[in-house]
């Protein structure tokens, strides 16, 4: 590969590198976030709610006399 062609396509050069190096990274990555002493666990969300009374009052109808 000449200079001059890096050079004039250097963009597509640089995609390429890019692509190459994302290629060893994202496995050598996930493999290492994956190689634990642990299990995975998962963050402890509680689902169960418990019945409240809410503060905000529904207005009654007022009862109108009819002549």
């Amino acid at each position: 590969m000449s200079w001059a062609f890096v050079r004039r396509e250097w963009g597509a050069v640089t995609f390429v590198l890019t692509v190459l190096v994302g290629m060893v990274a994202v496995p050598v990555a996930l493999y290492f976030t994956n190689v634990g002493p642990s299990p995975v666990t998962g963050p402890a969300i509680t689902t169960a709610s418990s019945a409240r009374a809410s503060g905000v009052t529904s207005p009654t109808p007022t009862p109108t006399k009819s002549p």
